[in-house]
């Protein structure tokens, strides 16, 4: 998708813009300015009964012309990485407010609300069993939830555990078994929603934090407004 990509396009632009630096602050490289005190040194002594050839100090100019382009280019594109580098970054955090659609097996309970997840089913299931487990791995309810259609399902957890107690704020996990009418297994992948609040930036690549998770791109499949 269109935003992915242009997410993706943060890291490449600041490791190329790091890299344009790297080579630039190296004190082993030779620069225009190192170049052209080795030309005028050589020039100063050499023997004036046996000048330098004037074939070869025009070749020496020309590379000197020649070195200081390609560093002027450099220099230039360090600013342009640098600037889209930034860019980028400016459009990550403008989804800050967003609501993410990812890869998940676990929900964020909080207070006076109900938890989501969803599900894209392989085929149609003849029973699908909702089990929440707290941060200690502990079963707290189990939800057998009938038969259900293939494709995306939403299942609601109202917070409560199985003896009926309503259960603290917290990060749950959820675990959802479908079978088929045969009861074989049905294949199924679970995700869940929730609003992006902030975003990292580590190395240039940007991680979104929504719903008590950190985010990379590969495991947002959708965004929404």
């Amino acid at each position: 998708m269109a935003i992915q990509s242009t997410i993706s396009e943060i890291q490449n632009s600041q490791v190329a813009a790091q890299q344009q630096q790297a080579k630039k602050n190296d004190p082993t490289a030779l620069g225009k300015n190192e170049f052209l005190k080795l030309l005028t040194t050589q020039l100063q002594y050499q023997d004036p009964t046996q000048p330098m050839d004037s074939t070869a100090f025009v070749a020496q100019l020309a590379q000197f012309s020649t070195l200081e382009q390609m560093t002027n280019t450099n220099d230039t594109l360090v600013k342009i990485l640098t600037g889209q580098a930034t860019a980028l970054q400016t459009t990550a955090a403008a989804f800050v407010g967003k609501t993410a659609v990812f890869n998940t097996d676990q929900v964020a309970l909080t207070e006076g609300k109900s938890a989501t997840i969803t599900a894209n089913l392989a085929q149609t299931a003849a029973n699908v069993t909702m089990t929440i487990l707290d941060s200690n791995g502990e079963t707290v309810r189990t939800v057998g939830l009938g038969a259900c259609p293939s494709g995306l399902n939403a299942f609601t957890w109202d917070g409560h555990d199985d003896g009926g107690d309503l259960l603290p704020p917290g990060i749950y996990t959820v675990q959802l078994v479908a079978t088929g009418l045969e009861g074989k297994p049905v294949a199924l992948t679970q995700s869940g929603s929730a609003p992006i609040t902030g975003v990292v930036f580590s190395n240039g690549a940007p991680k979104f934090i929504a719903g008590g998770s950190l985010l990379q791109l590969s495991d947002i499949s959708e965004l929404n407004e």
